[in-house]
C-alpha cells in the first residue's frame, strides 16, 4: 500500500533518520518512557555546559576585561544552546516525518495509478545524497579544525563542547534542505506529467469529447496533486516551525559575529589557528544558508512556470467544461503558494538569501566600529595592546 514506507524512504529520509539516532536526537523507538529520558538527559547536559560556560575557566581570545566581547560571546553561545534545545525538543515531541513520507508516498502511488508514471527514484537518490555528504564534509572538516586547535591553543575544551550543537544544528537545516529537495522532485515529476497531459489535450483538441473525457478526468486527478503537494509543503513548515526560524536566525548571528572573532583575534595577535577555524564555520553556515534557500527558490520557479503553460493553453478553447477546469487548476497554482516559510516570519528564497547577507555586513562593519571605538577610549587595553605587541617584537 501506498502509506507504507519503502523505497521512497530507503532512497531519501532513511540516511537522515540513522543520523538522528546516531547523535541521540531521536530515541530508538517513540515510547514516552525513552523521550523523557532523552529529554532529562538533555537538560542536564545543557545546564552543565553552561554552568562551565559562564565559570570563564578556558581560554578565550579577547580581554576578559572586555565587557562587549565578552557580551557577544556570551549571547552567542547562549542562542546556540536554546537552538541546540529547540531542536531537540522538536524532534523528540512533535516529529511529523512518517506524515509526511505518508503524503509524499500516497502521491507517488496516484502518479503510478492514473498516470503511468514511476518517480524518478535514482534523482530523488542522488539529491538526498549529495546533501547528506555535503553535511559530513563540514561535520569532518570542523572536527579537524577543532582537533588542530587543541593541539595549537588553549581553546580546544570551548570548541568541543560547542562542536555537538553545531552538528547537530546543521543536521536540521540538512534535514529541511532533503524535504525541500523532495518537494522539488515531486514537482519535477508533476511538471513532466502536467506538459504531457497538455500536449495530450492538444492533440485532441478537435476530437469528439467522449476522446477527451479522460484527458479530463486526469485533469482533476493532476489538480488533487497539487493539492496534495502543498499540503505537503505546508506539513513539513509545521514539522520545522520552531526550530527552522531559531536555527536560521542563529546562522544570522554567528555569520556576523564570526568575522568580529576573525579582527579580534588578529588584533590581539591570537593563535592564527582559530582564525582558520572561524573561517571555516563561516563558510560552512553560509553553505547551509545558501542550500535551502536555491532549493526553495527552484521550486517557486517551477510553480509559476506550470501555472504559464496552464493558463496559456486555457485560451481559445470551445468546450466550457474543459476551460473551467484548466482554469481552476491555474487559479489554484495562483493562490496555493509552494513557498516555504520559517515559522511563517521569513519566505525561504534567493530573495531572504540576499537579504540576509547584506544584513551580515552591515552588522560586521557595525560591531567593528564599535570595538575600535571603545579601544579608543580604553587607555588600559590600549596599554596593554602595546605590551603585546612590545614582547613580541
Amino acid at each position: 500500500m501506498w502509506h507504507v514506507p519503502g523505497e521512497l524512504h530507503e532512497a531519501s529520509l532513511h540516511r537522515m533518520s540513522r543520523l538522528k539516532h546516531w547523535l541521540l536526537l531521536l530515541p530508538p523507538r517513540p515510547l514516552l518512557q525513552l523521550k523523557v529520558f532523552y529529554t532529562v538527559s538533555l537538560l542536564i547536559y545543557l545546564a552543565f555546559i553552561l554552568h562551565w560556560r559562564f565559570s570563564f575557566n578556558y581560554g578565550v581570545v579577547y580581554n576578559r576585561n572586555d565587557h562587549f566581547s565578552r557580551a557577544i560571546d556570551l549571547l552567542n553561545f547562549v542562542t546556540l544552546t536554546i537552538a541546540h534545545l529547540a531542536v531537540a525538543m522538536e524532534l523528540i515531541w512533535t516529529d511529523r516525518t512518517d506524515q509526511i513520507e505518508q503524503q509524499l508516498e500516497r502521491m507517488r502511488y496516484l502518479l503510478r495509478v492514473q498516470f503511468g508514471h514511476k518517480v524518478n527514484i535514482v534523482r530523488v537518490c542522488r539529491y538526498c545524497k549529495a546533501i547528506c555528504w555535503l553535511w559530513l564534509t563540514c561535520c569532518l572538516v570542523q572536527l579537524l579544525m577543532t582537533i588542530y586547535n587543541n593541539l595549537t591553543t588553549n581553546m580546544s575544551r570551548l570548541l568541543v563542547y560547542a562542536f555537538y550543537s553545531e552538528v547537530v544544528l546543521m543536521l536540521r537545516l540538512s534535514e529541511f534542505s532533503v524535504f525541500a529537495v523532495l518537494i522539488l522532485a515531486f514537482y519535477m515529476e508533476l511538471a513532466e506529467v502536467s506538459c504531457r497531459l497538455m500536449l495530450e489535450l492538444d492533440k485532441t483538441r478537435y476530437e469528439v469529447w467522449s476522446l477527451r473525457c479522460l484527458s479530463l478526468e486526469r485533469l482533476y486527478v493532476l489538480q488533487h496533486l497539487h493539492g496534495l503537494l502543498w499540503s505537503t509543503v505546508r506539513l513539513i513548515e509545521r514539522n520545522f516551525a520552531l526550530s527552522l526560524i531559531i536555527v536560521l536566525l542563529k546562522y544570522l548571528v554567528d555569520i556576523s559575529v564570526l568575522p568580529y572573532w576573525m579582527f579580534v583575534n588578529n588584533y590581539n595577535h591570537v593563535d592564527m589557528a582559530t582564525t582558520y577555524y572561524c573561517a571555516t564555520e563561516e563558510f560552512c553556515k553560509l553553505l547551509f544558508t545558501f542550500l535551502p534557500s536555491y532549493i526553495c527558490t527552484r521550486c517557486e520557479l517551477l510553480q509559476r512556470k506550470l501555472r504559464s503553460i496552464l493558463h496559456g493553453l486555457a485560451t481559445d478553447r470551445q468546450n466550457a467544461q474543459l476551460n473551467t477546469a484548466l482554469y481552476r487548476i491555474s487559479a489554484q497554482l495562483g493562490q496555493e503558494s509552494f513557498a516555504f516559510s520559517a515559522g511563517g516570519l521569513l519566505v525561504i528564497n534567493n530573495e531572504m538569501l540576499g537579504k540576509f547577507v547584506f544584513g551580515m555586513i552591515g552588522y560586521i562593519i557595525i560591531c567593528i566600529q564599535f570595538r575600535l571605538a571603545l579601544i579608543d577610549n580604553s587607555p588600559e587595553e590600549a596599554v596593554q595592546n602595546f605590551v603585546t605587541d612590545a614582547q613580541r617584537s
